[in-house]
């Protein structure tokens, strides 16, 4: 049986519950966990292991205890070490010309943070003109990697840039009546437009795309001030249409107990998800995982998306 353990400082602290959550709808990953009241005073840093492989490194954001008259418990949440980038306000004076990774790596360095691509750079454009103004970088990060059509994940403590629904999972897959006993099935067309129209910073860097399906009189405009050109409002807009249609379907399921396969590793990547009843067999893509574990029992929740288009398998 796969075994979750937790250390703080470095030390095993043992719990009577734990949470940890990978998305790829937020960069910094998430845990909340219980356990036996200890001295807590500033945000120790954190770490999850399954089967003494590290699949999650942050630190503390919160710590309270609770006493009750059937138990003395600690409750504490944190996020993984991109958190402390995506709190931070901070300026950075005009640089031209500059590759998305080096960017992102020139800024990520000052939180302890690396930079490693699974795409190929020499196929994204330069950025002609980045600075901050007392901003999140993230909130800037994510700007640019829309335009360039990819994103942004945290593994480990590394930022990866990568494509949307970057590959196949090998040797997964989810069918109900064999590894999972039901699936919920959702539509949501709330998200999609008709019009989608991007502004950039300056007159001329403005794109409109439209997606026929939705609605004539749906429209969304965005205002993104480090768009500089037309083709890069373009870009943008087109993820924008791409992501909402992806975010049209989606998968939730849990399956009992804990899996190598199945931690961050596994987000922003595509598996098979069959239920007959449903007739429903599609490719999905992973888009968050939680690992959940108590004194009884332990499961693994998956929500899953319609990929952005399908990758090379790895």
């Amino acid at each position: 049986m796969s075994r979750l353990t937790l250390f703080i400082s470095g030390q095993r602290i043992p719990f009577l519950s734990a949470d940890v959550s990978f998305s790829i709808e937020q960069l910094a990953h998430t845990f909340t966990c219980s356990i036996a009241p200890m001295v807590i005073t500033k945000p120790l840093s954190v770490e999850f292991k399954l089967n003494d492989k590290r699949i999650f490194i942050g630190a503390i954001d919160t710590a309270s205890s609770n006493t009750a008259s059937s138990e003395f418990a600690m409750s504490l949440s944190g996020r993984s070490l991109s958190a402390n980038m995506i709190d931070s306000k901070i300026t950075m004076d005009a640089v031209y010309d500059q590759a998305l990774g080096a960017l992102i790596a020139s800024v990520a360095s000052d939180f302890g943070l690396t930079v490693t691509s699974l795409v190929d750079t020499s196929a994204l454009g330069v950025i002609e003109e980045f600075q901050i103004n007392a901003e999140s970088p993230v909130d800037n990060f994510s700007q640019l990697a829309k335009e360039q059509g990819v994103i942004l994940i945290e593994r480990n403590g590394v930022l990866t840039i990568e494509n949307p629904a970057h590959a196949t999972l090998q040797r997964v897959r989810l069918e109900v009546g064999k590894n999972i006993k039901s699936i919920t099935i959702d539509r949501n067309f709330t998200k999609q437009f008709y019009h989608i129209e991007v502004q950039g910073q300056w007159n001329d860097a403005h794109a409109v795309v439209t997606y026929a399906p939705a609605n004539t009189q749906r429209k969304m405009v965005i205002v993104s001030d480090q768009l500089q050109s037309a083709a890069s409002c373009k870009a943008r807009a087109e993820y924008e249409r791409d992501l909402a249609i992806a975010q049209g379907l989606t998968v939730s399921t849990s399956i009992p107990g804990l899996f190598d396969e199945l931690t961050g590793d596994a987000i922003n990547r595509i598996i098979p998800v069959i239920d007959t009843r449903q007739q429903f067999n599609e490719q999905m893509l992973i888009k968050s995982l939680t690992l959940s574990v108590n004194d009884s029992s332990s499961e693994t929740k998956i929500e899953l998306f319609r990929p952005f288009e399908e990758k090379a398998d790895v």
